[in-house]
């Protein structure tokens, strides 16, 4: 794989985008593995320095992911067969 910014070798893969990157353009950002509740309150486990592009944005607050709880909408087999 060539690097997403300058066409280099690629290195790694960025952990949020998976865009590939070279030693050169790599970046490091923290990155939450897991998050779990315990005496009442959250925990986190976290990777302080997560190889990251630079190019993506991850974002600092959740997104509402709503429609993975919906059923999915029914897919018509109507062929016209009898």
């Amino acid at each position: 794989m060539q690097c997403w910014i300058c066409a280099a070798p690629a290195n790694g893969t960025c952990r949020f985008c998976g865009r590939a990157v070279c030693r050169q353009d790599a970046k490091l950002h923290s990155f939450v593995l897991e998050v779990y509740p315990a005496d009442g309150t959250l925990y986190g486990l976290a990777v302080e320095d997560a190889l990251y592009c630079g190019v993506c944005k991850p974002r600092a607050e959740p997104v509402r992911m709503d429609f993975l709880s919906e059923p999915p909408e029914a897919v018509s087999n109507d062929t016209g067969k009898q």
